[in-house]
């Protein structure tokens, strides 16, 4: 900025892409009325996003001062989230080791779109939420960060995606309400959530250990009870095959904080509704999720590139649920990836879904899903 010592970059991208869902018949039979390909279900997906970021840096006598602001507006057409959402994506400002505002969560590492075009169903941490933090930068690379998160912030309310970012697994609407409605098991937020994790970040890749402690407040007067969660993921790059080829491991395990470990899954795949607790003893139960996660990109070309991944879901519902909602749920994807020019991209992508239902009534049902996407950034 001229006349000031402080640094300006304005950076942004503009979006369209559209889905395609192809369900079996098994999957239409235990789906609700809603799914892809129904009578008032969408058979296709449209989304047209924009972003646009501002980012200042001034270099002061105690370090670096950052702030950064992230902008974004999407106009889709899904089953219940038509129309034109705008929403602030980040707004955080850091100094001396302090991260404060809205912004990436700790607890996240691999993070969409490092491999994918899109989350759904794949069990990746990639929430924006309202957060304090503090990092303390050890030697070689090594950092390790204390974090105070707000998770009835962890989805944006007017956003398609607000309840796959959501962190709090227990609402019926989607509008994604962070108040009691009368429908939900959660109450009202009484404490936030603690997130630690060590990381580590290097020529070869990278690495992380994250861990989050949340409570689960019900609706009723029953005594909340402790949430927690574990993740460790590695990426690892491999120029010895080809320039800008990358490897990503991530594994986690949640109890009573399932949307920690597998935010990106909706609970659209199943016939279930997938939640964090259960009230049906007029306790909390609480319901656990194990997920595992491998992805490759591969560039041929200095212009095309293909990504590959493979995601396994298992989530274990409170022996309370007579019902019997444990399922797993099994994610592939192949993506290939063009940029003819420099900030330019058009991608394909391929993704197979299979769940595999415990109740002994459903059929197990696979769908396949194809994405198309045009991008610009700048």
């Amino acid at each position: 900025i001229p006349g000031s010592d402080t640094c300006l970059k304005l950076y942004g991208f503009a979006r369209y892409s559209l889905a395609v869902n192809g369900p079996s018949s098994a999957w239409l039979q235990t789906h609700a009325a809603t799914s892809s390909w129904r009578r008032s279900g969408n058979g296709i997906g449209t989304t047209v996003k924009v972003m646009l970021g501002i980012d200042a840096r001034t270099a002061t006598e105690m370090g670096l001062l950052r702030s950064n602001i992230e902008f974004q507006a999407d106009n889709v057409s899904y089953n219940l989230a038509n129309g034109t959402n705008i929403y602030v994506d980040k707004a955080f400002l850091q100094f001396a080791g302090v991260t404060a505002g809205r912004a990436q969560s700790f607890f996240d590492f691999l993070t969409i779109p490092q491999f994918t075009l899109s989350s759904t169903n794949e069990p990746i941490g990639d929430v924006r939420v309202n957060l304090l933090a503090y990092t303390l930068a050890l030697s070689n690379g090594v950092t390790a960060t204390l974090s105070v998160e707000d998770p009835s912030t962890s989805a944006n309310p007017n956003s398609a995606q607000a309840l796959s970012g959501n962190r709090r697994w227990g609402y019926t609407g989607v509008d994604q309400i962070h108040l009691y409605t009368g429908n939900d098991v959660y109450g009202g937020v009484k404490y936030p959530d603690l997130i630690a994790n060590l990381a580590v970040v290097q020529a070869w890749g990278s690495a992380q250990l994250s861990a989050a402690l949340h409570q689960d407040n019900p609706s009723n007067d029953a005594a909340a009870k402790a949430g927690w969660a574990v993740q460790g993921g590695v990426k690892v790059n491999l120029p010895m095959i080809a320039e800008g080829d990358v490897l990503g491991l991530q594994a986690s395990y949640a109890k009573g904080a399932v949307g920690y470990v597998a935010n990106g899954f909706t609970g659209s795949a199943t016939s279930f509704v997938v939640r964090d607790f259960f009230l049906d003893t007029g306790s909390v139960d609480q319901s656990a999720a194990f997920t595992v996660y491998g992805a490759f990109t591969h560039n041929w070309t200095k212009t095309v590139y293909t990504s590959a991944s493979l995601a396994y879901t298992k989530y274990d519902a409170p022996s309370s649920r007579t019902n019997d909602e444990d399922f797993s749920y099994v994610d592939a994807r192949l993506t290939l990836g063009w940029k003819p020019v420099t900030n330019m991209l058009i991608a394909t992508e391929l993704d197979y879904g299979r769940v595999d239902y415990s109740r002994p009534t459903l059929k197990d049902a696979d769908q396949v899903t194809g994405f198309l996407r045009f991008q610009r950034n700048f």
